[in-house]
Protein backbone atom coordinates (compact mmCIF):
# COMPACT_ATOMS: atom_id res chain seq x y z
CA UNK A 1 0.00 0.00 0.00
CA UNK A 2 2.07 3.24 -0.90
CA UNK A 3 1.96 6.64 0.68
CA UNK A 4 -1.85 7.95 -0.67
CA UNK A 5 -3.10 4.24 0.47
CA UNK A 6 -1.82 4.74 3.68
CA UNK A 7 -3.32 8.09 4.62
CA UNK A 8 -6.60 7.55 2.62
CA UNK A 9 -7.36 4.46 4.93
CA UNK A 10 -7.01 7.10 7.61
CA UNK A 11 -9.21 9.69 6.36
CA UNK A 12 -11.88 6.71 5.22
CA UNK A 13 -12.16 5.02 8.80
CA UNK A 14 -12.45 8.91 9.94
CA UNK A 15 -15.63 9.42 7.58
CA UNK A 16 -16.87 6.15 8.48
CA UNK A 17 -16.56 6.86 12.32
CA UNK A 18 -17.85 9.85 12.37
CA UNK A 19 -21.02 8.68 10.47
CA UNK A 20 -21.74 5.69 12.80
CA UNK A 21 -21.08 8.09 15.67
CA UNK A 22 -24.33 10.33 13.89
CA UNK A 23 -26.12 7.45 13.01
CA UNK A 24 -26.10 5.58 16.36
CA UNK A 25 -26.99 8.87 18.05
CA UNK A 26 -30.10 9.13 16.25
CA UNK A 27 -31.02 5.66 16.32
CA UNK A 28 -30.35 5.17 20.30
CA UNK A 29 -32.60 8.57 20.88
CA UNK A 30 -35.57 7.26 18.74
CA UNK A 31 -35.37 3.96 20.72
CA UNK A 32 -35.02 5.61 23.94
CA UNK A 33 -38.12 7.74 23.17
CA UNK A 34 -40.24 4.86 21.89
CA UNK A 35 -39.37 3.08 25.13
CA UNK A 36 -40.43 5.73 27.35
CA UNK A 37 -43.51 7.23 25.42
CA UNK A 38 -44.31 4.08 22.83
CA UNK A 39 -44.35 6.93 20.44
CA UNK A 40 -42.89 9.99 19.28
CA UNK A 41 -45.76 12.26 20.03
CA UNK A 42 -44.32 12.71 24.02
CA UNK A 43 -41.38 14.44 21.78
CA UNK A 44 -41.25 17.52 19.42
CA UNK A 45 -39.43 17.56 16.61
CA UNK A 46 -37.45 20.80 17.74
CA UNK A 47 -36.23 18.72 21.25
CA UNK A 48 -35.13 15.67 19.18
CA UNK A 49 -33.22 17.95 16.62
CA UNK A 50 -31.91 19.95 19.08
CA UNK A 51 -30.87 16.75 21.78
CA UNK A 52 -29.01 14.83 19.09
CA UNK A 53 -27.31 18.16 17.52
CA UNK A 54 -25.51 18.23 21.10
CA UNK A 55 -24.60 14.86 21.67
CA UNK A 56 -23.80 14.41 17.91
CA UNK A 57 -20.98 17.41 18.86
CA UNK A 58 -20.28 16.55 21.92
CA UNK A 59 -19.13 12.97 20.76
CA UNK A 60 -17.58 14.50 18.04
CA UNK A 61 -15.17 17.31 20.42
CA UNK A 62 -14.04 14.32 22.47
CA UNK A 63 -13.57 11.78 20.09
CA UNK A 64 -11.37 14.18 18.08
CA UNK A 65 -9.80 15.06 21.55
CA UNK A 66 -8.88 11.43 22.26
CA UNK A 67 -7.58 10.04 18.51
CA UNK A 68 -11.13 8.17 18.60
CA UNK A 69 -11.81 8.17 14.83
CA UNK A 70 -8.16 6.88 14.05
CA UNK A 71 -7.79 3.88 12.66
CA UNK A 72 -5.19 3.21 15.03
CA UNK A 73 -7.54 2.65 17.98
CA UNK A 74 -8.07 -1.15 16.54
CA UNK A 75 -4.63 -1.68 18.46
CA UNK A 76 -6.01 -1.61 21.29
CA UNK A 77 -9.30 -2.58 21.74
CA UNK A 78 -9.32 -2.41 25.67
CA UNK A 79 -8.21 1.21 26.06
CA UNK A 80 -10.93 2.24 23.12
CA UNK A 81 -14.15 0.59 25.36
CA UNK A 82 -12.63 2.39 28.38
CA UNK A 83 -12.89 5.85 26.54
CA UNK A 84 -15.82 5.02 24.77
CA UNK A 85 -17.68 4.66 27.91
CA UNK A 86 -15.98 7.36 29.88
CA UNK A 87 -16.91 9.95 27.09
CA UNK A 88 -20.61 8.42 26.95
CA UNK A 89 -20.63 9.35 30.82
CA UNK A 90 -19.25 13.09 30.17
CA UNK A 91 -21.05 13.83 27.45
CA UNK A 92 -24.65 12.97 28.88
CA UNK A 93 -23.36 13.82 32.40
CA UNK A 94 -22.86 17.55 30.57
CA UNK A 95 -26.18 17.00 29.13
CA UNK A 96 -28.21 16.53 32.30
CA UNK A 97 -26.56 19.31 33.79
CA UNK A 98 -27.13 22.03 31.13
CA UNK A 99 -31.08 21.28 31.48
CA UNK A 100 -30.97 21.10 35.37
CA UNK A 101 -29.24 24.25 35.39
CA UNK A 102 -30.88 26.24 32.45
CA UNK A 103 -34.59 25.59 32.50
CA UNK A 104 -35.40 27.59 29.21
CA UNK A 105 -33.09 25.30 27.42
CA UNK A 106 -36.17 22.50 27.51
CA UNK A 107 -37.89 24.21 24.65
CA UNK A 108 -34.96 22.59 22.81
CA UNK A 109 -33.99 19.77 24.41
CA UNK A 110 -35.58 16.76 25.73
CA UNK A 111 -35.83 17.07 29.67
CA UNK A 112 -36.84 13.65 30.02
CA UNK A 113 -34.79 11.77 32.25
CA UNK A 114 -35.68 8.33 31.62
CA UNK A 115 -35.46 8.88 27.66
CA UNK A 116 -31.43 10.27 28.45
CA UNK A 117 -30.50 7.37 30.69
CA UNK A 118 -31.80 5.35 28.46
CA UNK A 119 -29.90 6.93 25.43
CA UNK A 120 -26.75 6.90 27.03
CA UNK A 121 -26.82 3.15 27.53
CA UNK A 122 -28.46 2.34 23.85
CA UNK A 123 -25.62 4.35 22.80
CA UNK A 124 -23.18 2.86 24.23
CA UNK A 125 -24.19 -0.52 23.73
CA UNK A 126 -24.36 0.11 19.71
CA UNK A 127 -21.36 2.12 19.57
CA UNK A 128 -19.26 -0.46 21.09
CA UNK A 129 -20.51 -2.92 18.91
CA UNK A 130 -19.39 -0.87 15.50
CA UNK A 131 -16.51 0.51 16.50
CA UNK A 132 -14.94 -2.67 18.98
CA UNK A 133 -16.70 -5.03 15.99
CA UNK A 134 -18.10 -4.14 12.92
CA UNK A 135 -15.85 -1.25 11.51
CA UNK A 136 -12.74 -3.08 11.98
CA UNK A 137 -14.01 -6.12 10.28
CA UNK A 138 -15.38 -4.53 7.55
CA UNK A 139 -12.62 -2.46 6.71
CA UNK A 140 -10.84 -5.79 7.54
CA UNK A 141 -12.64 -7.21 4.32
CA UNK A 142 -11.46 -4.54 1.67
CA UNK A 143 -8.45 -6.24 2.28
CA UNK A 144 -8.55 -10.07 2.91
CA UNK A 145 -8.16 -11.83 -0.26
CA UNK A 146 -6.99 -9.17 -2.06
CA UNK A 147 -2.76 -9.79 -1.98
CA UNK A 148 -2.22 -6.53 -4.17
CA UNK A 149 -4.19 -4.07 -1.64
CA UNK A 150 -1.98 -4.89 1.32
CA UNK A 151 1.70 -2.81 1.74
CA UNK A 152 4.78 -3.91 3.64
CA UNK A 153 5.63 -1.99 7.01
CA UNK A 154 9.35 -2.25 8.30
CA UNK A 155 9.93 -2.19 11.77
CA UNK A 156 13.52 -1.47 12.32
CA UNK A 157 15.88 -1.56 15.08
CA UNK A 158 16.52 -2.40 18.85
CA UNK A 159 16.24 -6.53 18.21
CA UNK A 160 14.82 -6.85 21.92
CA UNK A 161 11.42 -4.72 21.44
CA UNK A 162 11.02 -5.37 17.60
CA UNK A 163 8.96 -8.59 18.35
CA UNK A 164 6.68 -7.28 20.55
CA UNK A 165 6.20 -3.99 18.36
CA UNK A 166 5.24 -6.67 15.88
CA UNK A 167 2.87 -8.52 18.50
CA UNK A 168 1.40 -4.92 18.59
CA UNK A 169 0.23 -4.55 15.06
CA UNK A 170 -0.87 -8.11 14.46
CA UNK A 171 -3.49 -6.93 17.33
CA UNK A 172 -5.20 -4.64 14.88
CA UNK A 173 -7.48 -7.22 12.22
CA UNK A 174 -6.84 -4.15 9.60
CA UNK A 175 -3.27 -3.64 10.11
CA UNK A 176 -3.03 -7.43 10.12
CA UNK A 177 -4.95 -7.75 6.82
CA UNK A 178 -3.82 -4.30 5.10
CA UNK A 179 0.06 -4.77 6.29
CA UNK A 180 3.04 -7.20 6.05
CA UNK A 181 4.92 -6.22 8.89
CA UNK A 182 8.66 -6.94 7.75
CA UNK A 183 11.05 -7.24 11.37
CA UNK A 184 14.31 -5.98 10.86
CA UNK A 185 15.83 -6.66 14.20
CA UNK A 186 19.28 -4.57 13.76
CA UNK A 187 21.01 -2.49 16.33
CA UNK A 188 20.82 0.68 14.77
CA UNK A 189 23.52 3.39 14.60
CA UNK A 190 23.76 6.44 16.77
CA UNK A 191 23.96 8.47 13.76
CA UNK A 192 20.97 9.79 12.14
CA UNK A 193 22.52 10.29 8.59
CA UNK A 194 22.96 6.29 8.92
CA UNK A 195 20.37 5.53 10.37
CA UNK A 196 17.57 7.05 7.56
CA UNK A 197 19.99 5.78 5.30
CA UNK A 198 20.16 2.18 6.36
CA UNK A 199 16.18 2.19 6.83
CA UNK A 200 15.26 3.85 3.59
CA UNK A 201 17.68 0.97 1.62
CA UNK A 202 16.01 -1.82 3.85
CA UNK A 203 12.75 -0.21 2.67
CA UNK A 204 13.16 -0.05 -1.15
CA UNK A 205 14.78 -3.69 -0.93
CA UNK A 206 11.28 -5.00 0.79
CA UNK A 207 9.58 -2.45 -0.80
CA UNK A 208 7.30 -0.66 2.12
CA UNK A 209 5.55 2.09 1.96
CA UNK A 210 6.09 3.04 5.76
CA UNK A 211 8.60 2.12 8.62
CA UNK A 212 8.63 1.84 12.71
CA UNK A 213 12.01 2.88 14.16
CA UNK A 214 12.74 1.66 17.68
CA UNK A 215 15.37 3.54 19.15
CA UNK A 216 16.72 2.43 22.75
CA UNK A 217 19.08 4.30 25.33
CA UNK A 218 21.75 5.32 23.36
CA UNK A 219 19.73 7.62 21.22
CA UNK A 220 18.94 11.26 22.57
CA UNK A 221 16.58 13.77 21.67
CA UNK A 222 19.30 15.23 18.82
CA UNK A 223 19.67 11.47 17.37
CA UNK A 224 15.62 11.18 17.26
CA UNK A 225 15.26 14.77 15.74
CA UNK A 226 17.28 14.69 12.88
CA UNK A 227 15.92 11.16 11.83
CA UNK A 228 12.55 12.49 12.28
CA UNK A 229 13.18 15.65 10.07
CA UNK A 230 14.83 13.58 7.28
CA UNK A 231 12.18 10.73 7.08
CA UNK A 232 9.91 13.35 6.90
CA UNK A 233 11.38 15.51 4.23
CA UNK A 234 11.40 12.17 2.46
CA UNK A 235 7.61 12.04 2.69
CA UNK A 236 7.80 8.42 4.12
CA UNK A 237 5.19 8.01 6.97
CA UNK A 238 6.90 6.32 9.92
CA UNK A 239 6.22 5.99 13.76
CA UNK A 240 9.09 6.21 16.28
CA UNK A 241 9.41 4.46 19.63
CA UNK A 242 11.81 5.63 22.57
CA UNK A 243 12.20 4.71 26.03
CA UNK A 244 12.18 8.61 26.61
CA UNK A 245 8.85 8.94 24.80
CA UNK A 246 6.56 8.54 28.27
CA UNK A 247 8.11 10.79 30.12
CA UNK A 248 7.34 14.17 27.87
CA UNK A 249 3.92 13.15 28.31
CA UNK A 250 2.92 13.47 25.37
CA UNK A 251 3.02 10.42 22.98
CA UNK A 252 0.70 8.49 21.01
CA UNK A 253 -1.32 5.97 23.55
CA UNK A 254 -2.62 3.61 20.85
CA UNK A 255 0.82 2.27 19.70
CA UNK A 256 2.81 2.29 22.98
CA UNK A 257 3.59 -0.06 25.18
CA UNK A 258 3.14 0.28 29.31
CA UNK A 259 7.35 1.50 29.40
CA UNK A 260 8.07 2.01 25.38
CA UNK A 261 6.35 5.03 24.25
CA UNK A 262 5.99 5.80 20.35
CA UNK A 263 5.31 9.08 17.79
CA UNK A 264 3.03 8.98 14.88
CA UNK A 265 4.01 10.82 11.85
CA UNK A 266 1.54 10.12 8.92
CA UNK A 267 1.76 13.44 6.72
CA UNK A 268 4.01 16.02 4.97
CA UNK A 269 3.94 19.60 5.08
CA UNK A 270 1.29 21.53 4.69
CA UNK A 271 -0.56 23.32 1.24
CA UNK A 272 -0.88 26.76 0.76
CA UNK A 273 -4.83 26.80 1.36
CA UNK A 274 -3.89 25.54 4.79
CA UNK A 275 -1.89 27.97 5.50
CA UNK A 276 -4.37 30.52 4.16
CA UNK A 277 -6.91 29.30 6.10
CA UNK A 278 -4.90 28.75 9.57
CA UNK A 279 -4.46 32.97 9.41
CA UNK A 280 -8.14 33.06 8.72
CA UNK A 281 -8.88 31.00 11.41
CA UNK A 282 -6.22 32.64 13.61
CA UNK A 283 -7.66 36.04 13.25
CA UNK A 284 -11.26 35.07 13.76
CA UNK A 285 -10.63 33.25 16.55
CA UNK A 286 -8.38 35.71 18.28
CA UNK A 287 -10.88 38.46 17.52
CA UNK A 288 -14.25 36.32 18.88
CA UNK A 289 -12.08 35.27 22.22
CA UNK A 290 -10.83 39.26 22.82
CA UNK A 291 -14.76 40.31 22.24
CA UNK A 292 -16.00 36.82 25.02
CA UNK A 293 -13.46 37.66 27.11
CA UNK A 294 -13.92 41.42 27.62
CA UNK A 295 -14.76 41.52 30.75
CA UNK A 296 -11.88 39.37 32.21
CA UNK A 297 -9.42 41.89 29.95
CA UNK A 298 -11.27 44.80 31.88
CA UNK A 299 -11.15 43.37 35.66
CA UNK A 300 -7.54 42.16 34.81
CA UNK A 301 -6.35 45.35 33.60
CA UNK A 302 -8.28 47.12 36.85
CA UNK A 303 -6.74 44.40 39.64
CA UNK A 304 -3.21 44.51 38.35
CA UNK A 305 -3.51 49.07 38.12
CA UNK A 306 -4.41 48.37 41.66
CA UNK A 307 -2.20 46.32 42.51
CA UNK A 308 0.97 47.92 42.59
CA UNK A 309 2.30 50.89 40.85
CA UNK A 310 3.19 50.54 37.08
CA UNK A 311 2.09 49.62 33.41
CA UNK A 312 -1.18 47.22 33.47
CA UNK A 313 1.10 45.45 29.98
CA UNK A 314 4.48 43.88 30.32
CA UNK A 315 6.28 44.14 26.85
CA UNK A 316 9.31 42.55 25.90
CA UNK A 317 11.04 41.54 22.61
CA UNK A 318 10.27 37.60 21.36
CA UNK A 319 11.35 35.67 18.45
CA UNK A 320 9.26 34.71 16.09
CA UNK A 321 8.72 33.60 12.64
CA UNK A 322 11.90 33.28 10.54
CA UNK A 323 14.21 34.75 13.43
CA UNK A 324 11.86 37.93 13.43
CA UNK A 325 11.29 39.88 16.24
CA UNK A 326 8.33 41.52 17.92
CA UNK A 327 6.65 42.94 20.56
CA UNK A 328 5.25 40.23 23.21
CA UNK A 329 2.40 41.06 25.48
CA UNK A 330 1.03 40.57 29.11
CA UNK A 331 -0.72 41.14 31.77
CA UNK A 332 2.23 42.81 34.61
CA UNK A 333 2.59 40.31 37.18
CA UNK A 334 5.85 41.73 39.21
CA UNK A 335 6.37 44.58 40.76
CA UNK A 336 7.39 47.51 38.60
CA UNK A 337 11.56 47.97 38.58
CA UNK A 338 11.84 44.22 39.81
CA UNK A 339 12.55 42.44 36.60
CA UNK A 340 16.00 41.31 36.79
CA UNK A 341 17.23 40.66 33.06
CA UNK A 342 21.17 39.42 33.83
CA UNK A 343 19.47 36.57 36.44
CA UNK A 344 17.18 35.42 33.93
CA UNK A 345 19.75 35.09 31.35
CA UNK A 346 21.94 33.38 34.21
CA UNK A 347 18.92 29.98 34.62
CA UNK A 348 18.37 30.33 30.77
CA UNK A 349 21.77 29.58 30.36
CA UNK A 350 21.97 26.85 33.17
CA UNK A 351 18.67 25.88 32.42
CA UNK A 352 19.60 24.85 28.64
CA UNK A 353 23.16 22.92 30.26
CA UNK A 354 20.52 20.99 31.96
CA UNK A 355 20.29 22.36 35.63
CA UNK A 356 17.63 22.26 37.62
CA UNK A 357 16.61 26.60 38.12
CA UNK A 358 16.65 25.83 42.40
CA UNK A 359 19.13 23.75 43.44
CA UNK A 360 17.73 20.50 44.04
CA UNK A 361 14.04 20.71 43.23
CA UNK A 362 12.87 19.48 40.11
CA UNK A 363 11.52 22.35 38.94
CA UNK A 364 13.07 24.31 35.35
CA UNK A 365 11.97 27.33 36.54
CA UNK A 366 13.09 30.52 37.90
CA UNK A 367 12.04 30.89 41.31
CA UNK A 368 10.68 34.66 40.94
CA UNK A 369 7.83 34.43 43.65
CA UNK A 370 9.28 37.59 45.63
CA UNK A 371 8.80 40.06 42.66
CA UNK A 372 5.06 38.73 41.93
CA UNK A 373 2.61 40.41 43.14
CA UNK A 374 -0.13 39.54 44.90
CA UNK A 375 -2.53 39.55 41.52
CA UNK A 376 0.47 38.36 39.73
CA UNK A 377 0.21 35.11 41.82
CA UNK A 378 -3.40 34.79 40.65
CA UNK A 379 -3.18 35.40 36.69
CA UNK A 380 0.33 33.46 36.76
CA UNK A 381 -1.26 30.24 38.05
CA UNK A 382 -4.48 30.61 35.60
CA UNK A 383 -2.81 31.60 32.97
CA UNK A 384 -4.49 34.85 32.34
CA UNK A 385 -1.50 36.82 31.84
CA UNK A 386 -1.46 35.67 28.78
CA UNK A 387 -4.55 36.83 27.70
CA UNK A 388 -2.66 40.23 25.60
CA UNK A 389 -0.67 37.80 23.05
CA UNK A 390 -4.70 37.61 21.16
CA UNK A 391 -3.76 41.00 20.45
CA UNK A 392 0.12 39.29 18.65
CA UNK A 393 -2.16 36.68 17.41
CA UNK A 394 -4.42 39.90 15.40
CA UNK A 395 -1.48 41.94 14.33
CA UNK A 396 -0.05 38.47 12.51
CA UNK A 397 2.87 37.69 15.14
CA UNK A 398 1.65 34.61 16.59
CA UNK A 399 -0.66 32.05 15.80
CA UNK A 400 -3.42 30.68 18.29
CA UNK A 401 -1.20 27.36 18.38
CA UNK A 402 2.45 27.02 18.21
CA UNK A 403 6.01 27.00 19.97
CA UNK A 404 6.16 29.10 22.80
CA UNK A 405 7.71 32.40 21.65
CA UNK A 406 11.45 32.42 23.21
CA UNK A 407 13.20 35.75 24.34
CA UNK A 408 15.81 37.52 21.99
CA UNK A 409 18.81 36.82 24.48
CA UNK A 410 17.39 32.91 24.30
CA UNK A 411 18.34 32.54 20.75
CA UNK A 412 21.80 31.99 21.36
CA UNK A 413 21.14 28.25 22.89
CA UNK A 414 19.36 26.98 20.12
CA UNK A 415 21.49 24.76 17.35
CA UNK A 416 20.44 22.32 15.01
CA UNK A 417 16.95 21.05 14.97
CA UNK A 418 15.94 22.92 17.67
CA UNK A 419 15.96 26.19 15.38
CA UNK A 420 13.28 24.51 13.23
CA UNK A 421 11.05 26.15 15.61
CA UNK A 422 11.34 29.35 13.86
CA UNK A 423 9.94 27.78 11.02
CA UNK A 424 6.54 28.62 12.28
CA UNK A 425 4.52 31.03 14.15
CA UNK A 426 5.26 30.99 17.92
CA UNK A 427 1.53 30.13 19.70
CA UNK A 428 -0.62 31.08 22.87
CA UNK A 429 -0.62 27.42 23.61
CA UNK A 430 1.28 24.35 22.06
CA UNK A 431 2.37 20.64 22.55
CA UNK A 432 5.25 22.46 25.58
CA UNK A 433 2.71 24.29 27.18
CA UNK A 434 -0.20 21.55 27.46
CA UNK A 435 2.03 18.38 28.37
CA UNK A 436 5.10 19.91 29.52
CA UNK A 437 5.96 23.85 31.36
CA UNK A 438 8.16 23.64 33.85
CA UNK A 439 8.51 20.05 34.74
CA UNK A 440 10.64 19.02 32.10
CA UNK A 441 14.19 19.97 31.30
CA UNK A 442 15.42 22.04 28.09
CA UNK A 443 16.54 18.57 25.45
CA UNK A 444 12.88 17.79 26.57
CA UNK A 445 11.16 20.74 26.35
CA UNK A 446 12.84 21.60 22.97
CA UNK A 447 11.44 18.27 21.38
CA UNK A 448 7.62 18.90 22.15
CA UNK A 449 8.22 22.02 20.46
CA UNK A 450 10.16 20.63 17.17
CA UNK A 451 7.10 18.00 17.27
CA UNK A 452 4.94 20.76 16.11
CA UNK A 453 6.79 21.93 13.47
CA UNK A 454 6.44 18.54 11.50
CA UNK A 455 3.47 17.18 12.79
CA UNK A 456 1.11 19.92 13.25
CA UNK A 457 -2.52 19.70 11.49
CA UNK A 458 -6.28 21.46 12.05
CA UNK A 459 -7.02 18.58 14.73
CA UNK A 460 -3.60 18.65 16.59
CA UNK A 461 -4.71 21.89 17.03
CA UNK A 462 -8.10 21.47 18.10
CA UNK A 463 -7.10 18.70 20.06
CA UNK A 464 -4.23 20.93 22.12
CA UNK A 465 -6.98 23.91 22.50
CA UNK A 466 -9.37 21.27 24.12
CA UNK A 467 -6.88 20.61 26.39
CA UNK A 468 -5.56 24.29 27.26
CA UNK A 469 -8.68 24.68 29.01
CA UNK A 470 -7.65 22.34 32.43
CA UNK A 471 -4.59 23.32 32.11
CA UNK A 472 -5.74 26.74 32.46
CA UNK A 473 -8.54 25.95 35.22
CA UNK A 474 -5.89 23.67 37.32
CA UNK A 475 -2.72 26.02 37.15
CA UNK A 476 -0.87 23.11 35.78
CA UNK A 477 2.75 23.65 35.68
CA UNK A 478 1.84 27.38 36.83
CA UNK A 479 3.72 29.55 39.67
Amino acid sequence: MPTSRTLSLNSRYYMAAVIADAFTVVCSLALAILIRFRDFSGVHTTEFLGTALFFMLGYYVISVMENLYSVRTTLNRSMLLYRIVRMTFIVTGSFMLMVFLFKETRLLFIDSRFVIVFNMFIWLLLTSLIKLIYLPNFFKSLYSGKRSSRSNLLIAGNPARSRNITSLFHSSVIYSAGQRVIQWPVTLSTDPEEIVVSVINEMKIKSCSGTVILFDQRHDYNCIAECCIKLNDAGIPFVIYAPGILDLGYFDPWFSLSDYGALTFLKKGKRPIEISLRKITDFCFALFCIILLSPIFLATAIAVSLSSKGSILFRQQRVGLNQKSFGFLKFRSMKEGTTNKEDHKKYFKDYANGKTANGDTKTFKLDQTSRVTNIGRIIRKTSIDELPQLVNVLKGDMAIVGPRPCIVYELEHYSGWQRRRFLVKPGLTGIWQVFGRSRLPFDASQFLDFLYTIDSSHSLDFRLLMKTIPVVLFGKGGL
